[in-house]
Order: structure tokens, then C-alpha cells, then sequence
């Protein structure tokens, strides 16, 4: 996985994984096989205008509205946490993911823009979550997601 800076409010990351690119699109829009990789219960209503929603805990919430959807090659998204405590709040920042597929394996390329804060972070959000799309999308279980399964008292 790369990990170049753009600037201060955004960062990319991309990774391959060995899937072609309908599958790993699969994984990014349908409910039910989002949450073998990230969040315990996600809404993605795949058109233009419709809900983002993650649940990673019932207390780390992201939400924003689906912007554009290119099926099985991108889709792009505002993206924010619930609640007040995040400065990065619901739909105040941009999500794009593109997937180039060559040879059956797919590169995704995450660009996540207009970040207000925690820059760092969201990276490392984003490495993690990425890494266990990667597992989910060939076939693979992620396991529980320890950021989610984190004791009270972390």
C-alpha cells in the first residue's frame, strides 16, 4: 500500500488487491458485504443524491451523501462522523475511490479531500479498512475489526 501526501486537508492511498474490479465495486456498495470489512451495520444507496452511512460502533458514526457512482470502476462521497466531538463532520469532506482492473487483480486508488483536521488519522483509518477490504474481496474473512471491538476503557 502507498501512502503520498497531497496536501494538508487530503491524502491518497491505494492498494491492489487480487480480485477483479465488479467484485472489490461489490464490496464497496452492498450493505451487507461492506460490514465483513468496515462498521457493524452501513447504508450505501448507490445513485446520486443517496445515503452514506457506517456504524463502526454504536458511538463512531460516518454519514454523508453519494455524489457520483460509475458502476464497478468509482464511486465518490461526502464523508463526516456523527456526534459534535469530530471537527470532520458529516458531509463536510469528499471520498473519491476509483478501481483499475488489469490482468483480474484491481487497483484502488482512495483520494479522501477537504479535511478540516486529523488528516493523519483518517490515513491511518483508511490503511486499516483498506487492508481489510483487500482480505474481504478475495474470498477471505477480516475478522473482527478491532477498532470496533475496542475495551471501554481504550
Amino acid at each position: 500500500m502507498t501512502t503520498p501526501k497531497a496536501d494538508t486537508t487530503s491524502l491518497t492511498r491505494q492498494i491492489s488487491i487480487d480480485a477483479p474490479a465488479a467484485t472489490v465495486f461489490k464490496y464497496l456498495i452492498d450493505p451487507e458485504l461492506m460490514c465483513t470489512w468496515m462498521g457493524q451495520a452501513c447504508v450505501f444507496e448507490p445513485f446520486e443524491g443517496g445515503e452514506y452511512r457506517c456504524e463502526i460502533t454504536e458511538n463512531i458514526v460516518a454519514g454523508g451523501k453519494v455524489i457520483e457512482v460509475v458502476q464497478d470502476s468509482k464511486i465518490v462521497y461526502t464523508f463526516g462522523w456523527e456526534g459534535g466531538e469530530n471537527p470532520v463532520t458529516v458531509g463536510s469532506s469528499k471520498v473519491e475511490i476509483t478501481l483499475e482492473e488489469n490482468d483480474g487483480s484491481t487497483l484502488v486508488k482512495l483520494f479522501h479531500s477537504e479535511l478540516v483536521a486529523a488528516v493523519e488519522e483518517h490515513g491511518g483509518g483508511w490503511d486499516h479498512y483498506l487492508a481489510r477490504l483487500a482480505i474481504a474481496a478475495t474470498g477471505g474473512d477480516a475478522g473482527p475489526d478491532p477498532i470496533a471491538n475496542q475495551p471501554a476503557d481504550a
